[in-house]
């Protein structure tokens, strides 16, 4: 015996499986907005059966939240955008934006047009903008990546500004290695950071740089490749004659 017909339906044929799917995905989006989730277009959204939503959060059109994900309370999420089996903090906002197998903090923001894979972490208040693609690497609090950069296998600290255009060299041909940032760094547009490479506190890279080799904390690295100097000898080289 059943209260409701939709359980008696058979699965034959792929027309079927679809039909099934639909009733499935209704039932699921209905249970998240009755505590409270937003869908202004909830038939195109999919939720996975193991999806986790907190209560004040928006989920816009064509979005994916697929595998075991979990999003908190007062984000939003999409439009146009595909999370797989990640956990995203409170108060976070995803636009337009894939991300697999990564972790955010509360208060970050991605995208437009960014690509986060597995074993990406950003700690709180993470700027990420757009076409900015993260794999393996973490981001302390309050870092930027505003536009058009590839981090990859990279351990960037705190409050660290990262240019338009900037690329982290982890793959040599052979094996792959890390890029260390430390806190309080300027990268400028178009660096090229050729790992293993550190990068001290307190210093900052000129637009274009290829940076091979360690940079101390509070010095400078300009050219190609790149020069250390102290920040007050590069200054005083900047300076019109």
């Amino acid at each position: 015996q059943t209260n409701d017909w939709n359980e008696a339906l058979g699965v034959n044929d792929l027309i079927e499986l679809a039909k099934v799917q639909d009733i499935l995905q209704r039932r699921i989006r209905e249970n998240w907005m009755a505590v409270g989730v937003s869908m202004p277009d909830p038939n195109s959204v999919y939720i996975s059966y193991s999806t986790k939503i907190g209560p004040d959060s928006v989920i816009l059109p064509n979005c994916h939240l697929n595998g075991n994900t979990e999003i908190g309370e007062r984000c939003e999420i999409g439009p146009n955008s595909i999370i797989e089996d990640s956990v995203i903090g409170e108060d976070c906002k995803i636009i337009s934006s894939v991300l697999e197998g990564a972790t955010l903090e509360d208060r970050v923001d991605v995208g437009p047009f960014s690509h986060l894979r597995p074993s990406t972490y950003l700690e709180s208040e993470v700027h990420i903008g757009n076409y900015v693609e993260v794999k393996n690497s973490s981001l302390g609090k309050g870092s930027k990546s505003g536009h058009f950069s590839y981090i990859g296998d990279a351990k960037v600290g705190k409050n660290v500004n990262i240019g338009a255009g900037t690329i982290t060299c982890n793959f040599d041909g052979e094996n792959k290695h890390q890029t260390i940032i430390e806190d309080d760094v300027s990268i400028g547009s178009d660096t090229m950071l050729v790992a293993p490479v550190k990068i001290g506190t307190g210093s900052y890279t000129g637009a274009s740089a290829v940076v091979n080799r360690d940079v101390p904390p509070y010095h400078g690295a300009i050219g190609m490749p790149a020069k250390v100097f102290s920040k007050i000898d590069a200054a005083s080289r900047q300076k019109p004659k």
